[in-house]
């Protein structure tokens, strides 16, 4: 019996659709059910994707959100339209624009107005419900706390009156990692030059940076725009410790934002523990 070309033909698109429909229906499908609230695989991959995180991590931050949006709901948090507009007044005066500047800077990278504004409201919803989690917890951070920090992390406060480094430059950041990971290496397309940095004299985040990278060691690979760079540190001259009462709001500051993150998880993590999980479809890593 001979079969036709048209025939096979037809077969092969009505293979080729149910194979296409079957994918996206698995995709769709749900993943896990918390409280009734259900996370799709196709948001896993998504979040996973968008964030460059493991499918595992992307599961874990979907679920933290089902919680913490449960937690507004519960604790009656509302965010009024002027907050929102404050909000959005106060990002666009921090960047030297104007609102109008803002909401065309907004177009220029397709991000819809009306989007934004829904994502600026759940974030200052977020931002209440962790503010009012940590306060419950009365969080003390003592002077033997900061003092203890500043005794325990002396190599943090130490500053140059100079550097000597190598500064490395490509359009490629893979190329400077392979030169970070074997320093012998020659690669095209990376400039390299010594140069020396006096302190006051160069990006106060630079300074920094240099400060904490100790001698004989690369920095980790920074952004400048169409380029990459890295440095790496030769030499640190004039060496001195910053006194303790120079840099003791910094400490509170570092010491707090530590125990309001493990805070926060902690509250988190218990929510979790007495939450109704289902796991129907575990997605792949």
């Amino acid at each position: 019996m001979k079969i036709s070309m048209k025939y096979l033909l037809k077969v092969f698109v009505l293979v080729a659709f149910v194979a296409t429909f079957s994918t996206a229906g698995l995709v769709n499908a749900i993943s896990v059910i918390i409280n009734n609230e259900p996370i799709t695989l196709y948001e896993v991959y998504k979040y996973a994707n968008k964030f460059k995180i493991s499918t595992k991590e992307s599961l874990d931050l979907l679920i933290r959100q089902k919680l913490e949006n449960a937690q507004i709901s519960k604790l009656h948090i509302k965010v009024s339209n002027f907050e929102v507009e404050s909000y959005i007044k106060k990002l666009a005066a921090k960047n030297n624009i104007s609102v109008f500047q803002f909401y065309e800077m907004l177009k220029s990278k397709e991000i819809k107005e009306d989007q934004y504004r829904k994502d600026v409201r759940k974030k200052i919803a977020k931002d209440k419900l962790y503010r009012k989690i940590i306060s419950s917890k009365n969080i003390k951070i003592s002077d033997v706390d900061l003092k203890n920090y500043y005794k325990a992390n002396k190599s943090q406060f130490i500053k140059a009156n100079n550097f000597v480094v190598a500064a490395y430059q490509s359009a490629n950041k893979k190329s400077l990692e392979k030169i970070r990971n074997n320093p012998i290496l020659s690669i095209q397309g990376v400039k390299a030059k010594q140069e020396k940095f006096v302190s006051g004299k160069i990006n106060p985040k630079l300074e920094g940076l240099l400060n904490q990278t100790k001698s004989g060691e690369f920095t980790p690979v920074l952004n400048a725009g169409n380029n990459f760079t890295m440095f790496y540190v030769k030499e640190k001259n004039g060496i001195k410790t910053i006194a303790f009462d120079k840099v003791k709001n910094y400490i509170h500051s570092v010491i707090s934002s530590k125990r309001d993150k493990a805070a926060l998880d902690d509250y988190f993590e218990k929510l979790k523990s007495v939450a109704d999980v289902k796991v129907l479809r575990k997605p792949n890593k």
